[in-house]
């Protein structure tokens, strides 16, 4: 079966607001983003986290019941990342990553201002080019919301980067770039920054 890469899509943003009634404001400050999913090993290529590649086959023992079978390969998938200030309560401030060639865009949220119980956010798709280390903001970002994207995509860069140096220094899956709530107690990586 041959892996299927996803289409391209030049960074766009919405056109309009939305309402986030459980969307909560985060200063920029000095936060980072870190890798908020499971299951993922270290593969080649441009972009750091794949998963295994399985396959579905019969079960001998019960024929009727497909069972996954492990292929040996792995394949870049889509991760979703959030900041390592606390662990699962920005659920405005996920970014989701889809690998594209060299290049990962980051589909997140940017905060626009306070609603009622609430808030409003715009959605932005935001490139990040690993050959040549730079963020692309979308051309139609309202200028009030560029150096929040700007921001965002440039800690992006910075996670992947910091995944490629474990990766390097021979990690077979991610820890020190992992959310707090997912990194394994006593580990060597749990506390240790890059």
């Amino acid at each position: 079966m041959r892996e299927i890469m996803p289409l391209y899509i030049p960074p766009s943003v919405a056109p309009r607001d939305e309402f986030d009634m459980y969307a909560v404001r985060l200063d920029l400050g000095s936060w980072s983003y870190a890798l908020d999913d499971v299951g993922l090993v270290y593969g080649p290529g441009w972009f750091p986290f794949h998963r295994h590649v399985e396959r579905t086959e019969l079960d001998p023992c019960a024929p009727l019941l497909p069972r996954s079978v492990p292929t040996g390969k792995t394949a870049p998938v889509r991760v979703r990342i959030s900041p390592d200030v606390e662990h699962r309560s920005w659920r405005n401030e996920y970014v989701r990553l889809q690998p594209i060639d060299h290049r990962v865009q980051a589909h997140m949220n940017l905060y626009v201002c306070g609603s009622g119980s609430g808030a409003a956010i715009r959605r932005a798709v935001v490139e990040i080019n690993l050959r040549n280390l730079d963020v692309t903001v979308p051309a139609l970002c309202p200028p009030a919301l560029r150096h929040q994207a700007a921001v965002k995509g440039r800690r992006v860069l910075d996670l992947v980067m910091n995944a490629r140096i474990e990766r390097r220094r021979g990690l077979s899956a991610p820890a020190g770039v992992l959310a707090p709530g997912l990194r394994e107690p006593g580990s060597a990586e749990s506390g240790s920054p890059l």
